[in-house]
């Protein structure tokens, strides 16, 4: 039977949520499944655990707003010791449907700090002991870097991988893909929860949008156009905030998550049909050339057009932004005068507000483009573009069509 391996960490949340869609993924598709518990990503793969984990908490809460999930979250991180001790539970385990059913269990008490439940789930069945629990722990971190990915939250079915819940209609395809879907079953795992049909307005200002962007980051890119767009939608204003990505900010990326990076975007781009795939790397004097042309597109009006005519070229025209003649490519698209933009290749202000945008991004608690604030809802990467505007919608009190009357 064709396997899956599924790399879960206790005390992931979005781990905790793609867990719970495994059981009607074996419903629907005849395939086996292979649990791997799993610690936290090493540094270079996870350089701001705390950061990340506190997102992963709010993103979770915001996912089972939206969709059919179930988080329950007292907001804390799960304590340490309890970790430990609900994997090396875990660990112990080897049959998948037991596995997948213990895992619920301790995640929900976990996430909602019942150490007492923790205790006792972890005491209707044997345990690894600690120093053995690390071992294997290490172990099966070494194996999925062999395997070639990094993160929890994953499952691997051959050689592609599937993060979350995210990436579950991408699974769902392959397997379709590959006949193992079973007879009379229904796709479509991850399901959305019904918007009210009378939302109550609590708009009390014009809705804003901050959108932390960067050139070098293909999801950026993915998440431009759309995030542009919900402004000729919506009574909403998207005020970018551009900054240099976390290579120049002093973050390095291994290989591995690179190649994941070069992978991941382009089956994403497939679904929202984009281009991509035509690379032409940025980093360095040509991300910091495509920056000081940022004010001249806004003091010419063109600043959303030059943003997207920029991503367009680094993620799909291979167009060197290093050189005169593609920086005035990318200008000259987005409709600002070369002679004009060239005079502002040797000014420098820039380096001021991308360095504001990147310390008022770490005020927010995040790190990494692209991320979206509006009042006091944050999130974090393309994948949440649906969210963002749902949440537009509830703020203004209106269904999808009545709130696009209110832009026009």
């Amino acid at each position: 039977m064709t396997g899956l391996r599924f790399y879960h960490r206790v005390d992931d949340p979005w781990s905790y949520l793609l867990l719970q869609l495994l059981p009607r993924l074996l419903e629907v598709f005849d395939v086996g499944l292979e649990c791997i518990t799993m610690p936290f990503p090493t540094l270079d793969f996870a350089p701001r655990p705390d950061l990340l984990s506190r997102h992963a908490l709010r993103d979770a809460c915001d996912m089972q707003r939206h969709c059919e999930l179930e988080f329950d979250s007292n907001g804390a991180l799960p304590e340490p010791a309890l970790v430990a001790l609900a994997s090396q539970r875990l660990l112990a385990v080897t049959d998948s449907a037991e596995y997948l059913v213990l895992a619920r269990a301790l995640g929900a008490a976990l996430f909602r700090g019942d150490a007492a439940a923790v205790e006792a789930l972890c005491a209707t069945g044997p345990s690894l002991g600690a120093a053995a629990a690390d071992a294997a722990l290490a172990a099966n971190q070494q194996r999925q870097f062999r395997e070639g990915h990094y993160n929890t939250g994953m499952i691997g079915f051959g050689a592609a991988w599937y993060w979350g819940v995210d990436r579950l209609c991408h699974l769902e395809h392959d397997l379709l893909v590959a006949g193992l879907r079973r007879p009379n079953a229904s796709l479509g795992l991850l399901l959305r929860r019904p918007l009210s049909p009378n939302l109550p307005a609590r708009r009390e200002a014009p809705l804003v949008i901050d959108f932390w962007c960067t050139f070098r980051s293909p999801y950026t890119y993915l998440a431009g156009e759309r995030v542009f767009a919900l402004a000729r939608r919506y009574p909403v204003r998207i005020r970018p905030r551009l900054m240099l990505p976390m290579k120049m900010a002093g973050f390095v990326v291994p290989e591995m998550k690179s190649r994941y990076f070069r992978f991941d975007p382009a089956r994403e781009a497939l679904r929202h049909g984009m281009r991509f795939g035509n690379f032409c790397d940025s980093f360095g004097a040509g991300l910091e050339r495509a920056m000081s042309l940022a004010d001249a597109a806004e003091a010419a009006g063109c600043l959303e057009r030059s943003i997207l005519s920029v991503m367009q070229g680094v993620w799909a025209d291979g167009i060197d932004t290093a050189t005169d003649a593609g920086l005035r490519e990318l200008a000259e698209r987005a409709g600002l005068d070369w002679t004009t933009a060239r005079r502002s290749l040797g000014d420098e202000s820039w380096r001021a507000w991308a360095a504001e945008n990147r310390l008022a991004l770490e005020k927010l608690g995040q790190y990494a483009a692209p991320t979206f604030a509006m009042g006091d809802f944050i999130t974090w990467g393309q994948d949440r573009i649906w969210m963002i505007e749902r949440e537009i919608m509830q703020r203004l009190g209106h269904e999808a069509g009545q709130a696009a009357k209110l832009r026009d």
